[in-house]
């Protein structure tokens, strides 16, 4: 490959976050889709009609080996389920193709580590779609944070209100506020803190009268060695629509940021500056970690959301899910396979 050819994809999964975030990207990237499967092929099948304009040449394969064995395909993007994800990744190893993989890699650390084990006895590259790193207004935050513009970090809090008060298979599960969703925001906390936190301690709770049988709020403090101060709120069962909301504040020795989804603010000295990127988390986070991939894969260097990486992130989210179950318990951020420093 070179950087001036796209890697084709193959898509396995045909789901809602496909429909709506995965083949939107590539329309916006212009990345050519080649191949889609799906379990049952029914929801491929009608996803490749839906996409035909777009996508003409798009096949859809009976399986993901099928899929994995396509000539035509250079990446392999898996969008399935959680619960699945480990045997699936398996499965496409021997064919040598890199995987751009949905987060979490899997429910258990245990399982992280053991597949994160097999990919590099296998040479296979992995990254994981960590695509809040890649939101618009996110970005600029992180961008500015980088640049030194803040200084020494003291303070990060985030602050999220949404409404997933539903029955369904990943409100069922019991770890899904922390190990799913919540996971994009420990993940962003730990870009943005640029050092890894040691010790956390979570509380979560099931509301009165909530239909899903995960919890929807939570209380996450992180400790870092040093004097960074980070903490983490989220509640999942905000009924109003318009008080859906998510805001990020950063503060440290030179200047202080906060973001939304839509602007991104920077305070120094000298005044103030605040950013509306053009875009929204969904494409164009999607697309970014497509792009941070290939990109990767074209220099021959591991990208910033490559599997290691992200068993850091599920490492600090199974700690926060171990404190939750034990009341608030301080617990130490566990190792990970390929080591627990950046």
């Amino acid at each position: 490959m070179n950087d001036t050819k796209p890697w084709r994809v193959g898509i396995v999964g045909a789901g809602r976050i496909v429909r709506t975030g995965h083949l939107p990207a590539y329309i916006q990237g212009r990345v050519p889709v080649t191949a889609i499967c799906s379990q049952t092929g029914t929801t491929a099948t009608r996803l490749a009609q839906q996409f035909r304009t777009e996508f003409p040449d798009l096949r859809v394969h009976g399986s993901a080996r099928e899929l994995a064995a396509d000539p035509d395909v250079d990446l392999i993007d898996i969008a399935t389920r959680p619960d699945g994800r480990v045997n699936l990744i398996r499965e496409l190893l021997p064919y040598g193709k890199p995987l751009l993989v949905q987060k979490p890699i899997a429910y258990t650390l245990d399982e992280g580590n053991t597949i994160a084990r097999e990919a590099a006895d296998a040479g296979v590259e992995i990254a994981v779609n960590h695509n809040l790193r890649w939101a618009p207004a996110q970005r600029q935050l992180l961008n500015w944070i980088r640049a030194g513009e803040l200084g020494n970090l003291t303070h990060l809090a985030h602050v999220h209100h949404f409404n997933e008060d539903i029955d369904t298979w990943y409100t069922r599960h019991p770890g899904y506020l922390f190990l799913d969703h919540g996971l994009h925001y420990l993940d962003l906390a730990r870009q943005i803190a640029g050092t890894e936190p040691v010790a956390v301690s979570a509380r979560a709770s099931r509301l009165p009268g909530q239909t899903a049988q995960s919890p929807l709020s939570y209380s996450i403090m992180l400790a870092f060695d040093g004097p960074l101060v980070a903490s983490l709120t989220l509640h999942n069962q905000t009924r109003t629509p318009h008080g859906w909301s998510s805001s990020w504040y950063v503060n440290g020795d030179k200047g202080d940021a906060a973001a939304t989804y839509a602007t991104a603010t920077l305070h120094t000295t000298t005044g103030s500056i605040t950013h509306a990127p053009s875009g929204e988390w969904v494409p164009d986070g999607v697309l970014g970690a497509y792009t941070a991939f290939t990109e990767a894969l074209d220099d021959a260097t591991a990208p910033g959301h490559d599997l290691a990486d992200h068993l850091r992130t599920l490492a600090l989210a199974s700690a926060a899910l171990a404190s939750a179950n034990d009341q608030g318990a301080w617990k130490k951020i566990p190792p990970v396979y390929g080591g627990s420093g950046r």
